[in-house]
């Protein structure tokens, strides 16, 4: 079964030709991954609200996303990203005035947050990228500055 939609979406197709729906405050921050040739597999535009949600509405429980989860995500965007295109993110990023400290000093008030999953067989295939939402403007007009 799946989730059910939380938030007002778009319908994209991907660079691979896959149709996805994608929350419409993403929709701008995907088109220019995807200009850039950095793949995503996820997004949501606030996880914390996008969980109090789909808590809500299933029967079964989520194995997740208890008040303590949802009320720290309030307002925290995410980008799911194969580890080599999160880090290429980074990068770029990096070397932005607007994002340069948000990702080099961790736990700051509008710092970012990476989180690469241990498995079995140690990390994960795809990275975790948390980031106040209030920075999806800026991180549009960053990107849209990268390769121009």
């Amino acid at each position: 079964m799946a989730d059910p939609v939380i938030h007002p979406h778009e319908t994209l197709t991907t660079p691979a030709g896959e149709d996805v729906e994608i929350d419409l405050d993403m929709v701008p921050v995907v088109r220019e991954l995807w200009r850039l040739r950095i793949k995503t597999t996820a997004c949501c535009q606030d996880v914390g609200e996008a969980t109090a949600g789909v808590r809500e509405q299933r029967a079964v429980p989520l194995g997740y996303g208890g008040d303590a989860f949802i009320a720290y995500h309030r307002g925290w965007a995410l980008l799911k990203l194969p580890v080599f295109d999160a880090l290429r993110l980074v990068e770029l990023l990096d070397a932005s005035p607007t994002f340069g400290d948000r990702i080099r000093h961790p736990w700051r008030p509008g710092s970012w947050r990476m989180n690469v999953p241990l498995v079995q067989d140690g990390i994960a295939p795809e990275a975790l990228l948390h980031f106040p939402r209030e920075q999806l403007p800026d991180l549009v007009t960053t990107l849209r500055s990268v390769g121009t």
